[in-house]
């Protein structure tokens, strides 16, 4: 890097010092020498390339280990499930402070991950290429299916013979036509490796290419996974930033691997370490996660106490559709579902222009307390409530996507929701405070406001519960215990 810069400070200084007429000449010769090297580079990180996957491929060729899955984490039943308190009328009074100190940090994000070198596309005519779909969304690799490799058996020699094959340059302009896909459509990790699921059934027709194909190109794009087998079917393990709820996983020495479909599997021989200098795929970031659109139909959402608190809110077919693949993350250590996850991922662009430019409306000129009441009660009220119990028969947290577009949702959904029209339609730190069976939040306004509030870390957080109907904010919902409730912050 330090050479490349020199000769471009070398380029500028030496061609002020030349005549005029030898200026042109000069400038070509020395850029034909800084492709010559950028080319060279590009063949070291090749040769780089080739050499990691040869030596992995040889270890795939080893036995792999026998070992037993740790039982799925079992999302938590809310029990007993909190229903809604109802106040016969809107609460306007002003609720006295009362104070709970609480000392948590906030979480840390993950970096993202990152292809172990550079994989760059060389224009050729005509260049060949494979058609997939995912959610709804056309996409495009250029690949000569005439150059296919293919995995003869499933015993650890055939699938490092695989692996040599699929290393081979043939399959270097999948790699960055992916990562192509992935920075212009701004894709979530699980995103991305749902798409490169559909590119790899879009090449390959038999279980176990497909889940080999899988692996590689997570792995060539900076991803830890596992292969592991169960007789002769072989199963992609993935490692995440945080346990996936209801998943069967697998110890390592860097991480839990969960296995991503839906089998039953208590035991794999597996492989004993992933491909070099890979990171896990992170559960919690804001990609827009850019679909082809496919509107639903306008549904009307309105508060009870504030009649022009309402939107006609369409969602997104392709994104819902995403939305129920996501598997469920846990959050950290606590055994919860990632509501902070839920809350960040951006609403799909329909959404967003309806119901922000309908409430931000509503909420313009008005204290902070007064706009927060008007987002409480439009959560409050504009929605109708049932238990996932009741309409899934499992626990299943709603993305506030999916909330404005289901019948009915519960606490959390409402949390979530709640927390994430403040955060992006006022711009305050936000937090979920989780009880036995109940789940609300909790705002840190800038403004003095009255009511419940926890301290957490010496900033003054105000109680709002999207479930206690016709409560202001700073109202703690009956029966529920401040004192014992665990608070969850967003990330500033």
């Amino acid at each position: 890097m330090n050479r490349i810069f020199t000769l471009i400070a070398f380029f500028f200084l030496g061609g002020a010092m030349l005549s005029a007429q030898d200026f042109d000449a000069y400038r070509r010769q020395q850029l034909e020498e800084f492709q010559r090297y950028k080319q060279k580079t590009q063949e070291e990180w090749n040769a780089y390339r080739k050499k990691v996957n040869e030596e992995f491929a040889e270890f795939l060729g080893k036995p792999w280990e026998k070992k037993s899955a740790e039982k799925p984490k079992p999302v938590p039943d809310k029990v007993p499930d909190i229903p809604p308190v109802v106040l016969p009328e809107i609460d306007t009074d002003i609720p006295i402070d009362n104070p709970i100190d609480v000392d948590i940090n906030f979480p840390k994000l993950d970096d993202k991950p990152t292809p172990i070198a550079p994989v760059v596309y060389k224009p050729k005519p005509e260049e060949k290429g494979i058609s997939f779909t995912f959610y709804g969304t056309p996409g495009k690799v250029r690949f000569d299916m005439g150059k296919k490799a293919s995995l003869k058996g499933a015993d650890e020699k055939a699938v490092s013979r695989f692996w040599k094959d699929l290393s081979g340059s043939a399959y270097d302009n999948i790699v960055a036509d992916c990562q192509t896909i992935q920075r212009e459509r701004d894709l979530c990790d699980w995103a991305y490796l749902k798409m490169a699921q559909k590119v790899a059934e879009a090449i390959y027709e038999s279980w176990n290419e497909r889940v080999v194909f899988h692996a590689w190109l997570l792995s060539q794009s900076g991803y830890s996974v596992r292969l592991g087998k169960e007789n002769e079917k072989i199963h992609l393990l993935v490692r995440t930033t945080s346990l996936l709820l209801e998943k069967p996983f697998w110890r390592g020495e860097d991480g839990s691997y969960s296995l991503i479909t839906d089998d039953a599997i208590s035991s794999l021989r597996v492989v004993k370490m992933p491909f070099p200098n890979t990171k896990p795929l992170r559960m919690r970031m804001s990609s827009r996660n850019v679909f082809d659109k496919n509107a639903t139909p306008a549904r009307e959402l309105c508060s009870n106490a504030y009649p022009l608190a309402r939107v006609n809110v369409s969602s997104d077919k392709n994104m819902l559709a995403f939305m129920e693949d996501m598997p469920i993350p846990s959050m950290e250590e606590t055994g919860y579902a990632d509501y902070l996850m839920y809350a960040q991922m951006p609403l799909a662009s329909g959404s967003v222009k309806s119901i922000f430019a309908s409430l931000m409306h509503q909420i313009s000129g008005k204290s902070e307390g007064e706009a927060a009441n008007i987002l409480l009660n439009f959560v409050q009220t504009a929605f109708d409530y049932k238990t996932d119990d009741e309409v899934w028969g499992r626990e299943r947290p709603f993305f506030p996507e999916e909330t404005l577009y289901y019948p009915y949702c519960d606490c959390e959904d409402r949390a979530i929701l709640f927390c994430y029209l403040v955060r992006n339609l006022m711009d305050l730190d936000v937090a979920f405070v989780a009880y036995p069976g109940h789940l609300a939040s909790a705002v840190h306004f800038t403004e003095n406001v009255s009511g419940d509030y926890f301290m957490v870390s010496g900033k003054k957080y105000v109680v709002c519960d999207p479930t206690y109907i016709n409560a202001s904010i700073g109202r703690t919902m009956p029966g529920m215990n401040n004192k014992t409730a665990q608070v969850f912050l967003m990330e500033p």
